[in-house]
């Protein structure tokens, strides 16, 4: 600082004479450059001068009083915006004016904070006079008047040069809660350039009448407009409020009131301190690392931890790798904006050695950028907010890099809870990001074949998660195209099936809602009787076809299929499983995945088209043959007490999509079809009589019916469980209706009496 007692100086290219002058105006020093003088901020208007001359002795962050003179630029000095002066004066002595703002308490309406509009807070002392005998010191503070009613509140603001000015002014002090007057305000800036707005809270609001706009560290009133723009003298935190007063149509005075905001305006760089979240939940590194190298050189285990430090810029991969033959790396910057006309920014590619393509994303859920090659880039952004930018590079030689920056376009959104998500993780086999790699799976690799897009850096196929830039095309606006590049090369095709295979798991079998007008999706057999012979032991093979859709009820827009069938527990490993062309069409046009988890007794099915044509109507989609040792079916009608067992395939876990990976609703019918295995050679009871008698079905609910084959004539006896008849009608002919609608559940034994045998059989009733 100057002394008081010093000249202020006079400078005046090839002059010969100093004179002396008044400083006529109030300046605040944002940067100092050797050789090209001082950036200066005019305090009371926000000009913006370059002082090539006469500043020699002003230090950054210096406020003073200057005035000026028009200059040329120096050689090898450039202007940038600013206006360039010679100083004509200097002076450490500050105007002598008083001023300040306040606001009232949203919870306490006799309380009030009040802030003295100074130069140099540093410099510049405040007294207060609070007009109910109270005072205070301070450029900012609070008070708490003893009741409603009006007091005139005097600031007195001095400093050590013999400087004293005194403001007064009336407040209005009610008992009651103005809460804004139906207004709020809106602050931020865009680099140094402040932004007001004083708005309605709801529609029903009366105009605003005045309103005085001012700031911590201005001495004069920004606008007296609803919403206003003004330079700040730099970055820094300030205060800035609105008094305003509203009337209503007849222009009488309804309501007054303050309001005050404080906003933090930062230089964007690599640690943004104001950005960082102490608590932020990130997962642990055991259950998510996905390291990359922050521009600070700290390798973090995920992006999380990487945005809870505020570090703005970052790569994937650890600090440690040398990644230089594409080693990605941009800057983002805000060029222009504003809250109401929106931002653009600039993209300046700063990648090191040759790559062969190149891809932006700008953050905003719109179109990537891609190309070979590009200098500077500009993109507008229509809201403001913080934005998760990203530049990959590739080679020819699969060396892929990859770069985010978060991209923060005004001062209002530098804080921690404007941060976007973290990345979208891929889990390679996981196409649908339930967490789980299966048959389902299979249908978005139909949707996106094809596809290319950003290749994986490091990409492996392990079930991991692992970082990947996004691709253009989403499906069904969820998942993003880069969870069907399984193998990370950056092509849909194939080979991606191969990874799901990798990491399968069945899918899961809720059962199918029964939908009156959706096609139906069933397993039908050859035939329904299947005859082992214990005497001449063979395997026992029983084949069908799964059919989608009927006649009377098509399937209709259907891409991709994928369902579970649950078949009986004595069938062998690995049930043949063949692509059946009736319904999908050409094996050339599709995709297949056959799994069978024997240890649920479960054969996962999918299936879809991959040209993205969807199919219409109805027929076979699959060929299936369930094979089981003759051995196990008598085995299992040993422990039944039956000779005959039914045999059912019952779908579940139906998904089937559209070209579009939207979802179709497909049902499954009432009633599944059945085989009936049925044992010869051998009787119940020891009795060689009787192998053609059957009951229909087995287990049953409410009915069944009895085959008596050539017994014309018998009287049929049930006895539950205990042994107890619950049961007993005659039959005339071979066949019988049996009501077993008032009967619990449990194994009854069903006794067919006729003329010259008895012969036995169990009924499982549900």
């Amino acid at each position: 600082m100057f002394k008081k007692a010093s000249f202020a100086f006079l400078l005046l290219i090839a002059a010969t004479s100093v004179l002396q002058a008044q400083c006529d105006r109030v300046g605040w020093v944002a940067s100092v450059t050797p050789g090209c003088g001082a950036r200066i901020i005019d305090l009371d208007d926000g000009s913006i001068y370059r002082a090539y001359f006469g500043a020699d002795n002003l230090s950054g962050g210096q406020t003073f009083s200057f005035t000026t003179s028009a200059a040329p630029v120096p050689p090898g000095c450039a202007p940038g915006n600013a206006i360039p002066v010679s100083l004509v004066c200097v002076s450490d002595t500050l105007p002598c004016t008083a001023h300040y703002g306040y606001f009232g308490d949203g919870d306490n309406p006799l309380k009030f904070t009040f802030s003295a509009n100074l130069y140099d807070v540093d410099s510049q002392i405040c007294h207060w006079d609070f007009g109910d005998g109270s005072k205070a010191s301070g450029h900012q503070v609070s008070h708490g008047f003893p009741s409603q009613g009006e007091y005139e509140v005097c600031l007195t603001v001095s400093d050590n040069f013999g400087c004293s000015a005194v403001y007064c002014e009336t407040i209005q002090v009610s008992a009651q809660v103005t809460n804004g007057c139906g207004y709020n305000i809106q602050v931020t800036a865009v680099g140094t350039q402040l932004y007001g707005r004083l708005s309605p809270a709801d529609q029903a609001v009366d105009p605003v009448q005045s309103v005085l706009w001012y700031s911590s560290k201005s001495s004069n009133v920004l606008s007296q407009n609803e919403s206003f723009s003004a330079p700040l003298p730099g970055y820094g935190t300030y205060q800035v409020c609105a008094q305003y007063v509203i009337s209503n149509a007849s222009g009488s005075f309804t309501c007054a009131s303050s309001q005050c905001r404080e906003l933090t305006v930062a230089e964007p760089g690599c640690e943004n301190p104001v950005m960082a979240d102490a608590s932020a939940l990130c997962p642990s590194q055991s259950a998510l690392y996905v390291p990359v190298c922050g521009c600070n050189g700290v390798t973090y285990g995920n992006e999380c931890e990487a945005i809870a430090a505020g570090v703005s810029n970052w790569r994937a991969g650890t600090c440690g790798e040398q990644n230089v033959p594409c080693s990605a790396h941009m800057d983002v910057q805000i060029t222009e904006g504003s809250p109401d006309e929106g931002y653009i920014a600039r993209f300046i590619n700063h990648s090191s050695n040759a790559y062969t393509f190149a891809q932006i994303d700008f953050g905003d859920g719109g179109q990537l950028w891609e190309g070979t090659g590009w200098d500077t880039i500009y993109h507008p952004y229509p809201a403001g907010g913080v934005y998760r930018t990203n530049l990959t590079a590739w080679t020819s030689s699969g060396c892929v890099s990859s770069v985010v920056q978060l991209l923060i376009t005004d001062a209002s959104h530098m804080t921690s809870s404007d941060v976007p998500d973290n990345a979208d993780y891929v889990r390679p086999g996981d196409t649908n990001k339930d967490g789980k790699a299966n048959a389902c799976d299979l249908l978005p690799i139909g949707v996106g074949h094809y596809a290319s897009g950003s290749p994986r850096p490091d990409a492996n196929t392990t079930w991991t998660m692992q970082f990947a830039p996004n691709w253009t095309e989403s499906i069904a606006d969820v998942v993003n195209y880069k969870h069907l590049d399984c193998n990370g090369n950056g092509t849909v095709n194939e080979y991606d099936v191969d990874v799901i295979s990798q990491h399968y798991v069945p899918l899961d079998t809720m059962p199918v809602a029964q939908l009156a007008t959706a096609p139906q999706l069933r397993v039908v057999f050859d035939s329904d009787t299947v005859l082992v012979n214990s005497g001449v032991p063979a395997p026992v093979e029983i084949k069908g076809k799964v059919l989608l859709g009927s006649p009377t009820r098509p399937a209709l827009g259907v891409y991709g299929l994928a369902f579970a069938m649950h078949y009986p527990e004595f069938v062998g490993h690995n049930p043949a499983a063949d692509y059946k062309s009736d319904y999908f069409g050409s094996p050339n046009h599709i995709l297949w995945l056959s799994r069978d988890n024997h240890s649920r007794s479960q054969l996962d099915l999918g299936v879809t088209r991959k040209n993205g044509l969807d199919a219409n109507g109805y027929g076979a989609i699959a060929e299936i043959t369930f094979r089981a040792d003759f051995i196990i079916i008598i085995d299992v009608a040993g422990r039944s007490g039956d000779r005959v067992i039914p045999f059912m395939v019952p779908v579940n876990g139906i998904k089937a999509i559209d070209n579009k990976g939207n979802p179709k609703d497909i049902t499954v019918p009432l009633e599944q079809d059945t085989v009936w295995i049925k044992l010869v050679g051998t009787t119940a009871s020891g009795d060689a009589a009787g192998e053609d008698i059957l009951i229909l079905p087995n287990p049953a609910t409410i009915s069944a019916t009895l085959l008596l084959g050539d017994v014309q004539e018998a009287q049929v006896e049930i006895l539950d469980p205990s042994g107890r008849p619950v049961m007993n009608q005659p039959v005339e002919g071979n066949v019988a209706n049996l009501s077993l609608g008032g009967l619990s559940a449990g194994i009854y034994t069903v006794k067919i009496r006729s003329a010259n045998r008895i012969i036995t059989r169990k009924l499982t009733i549900l």
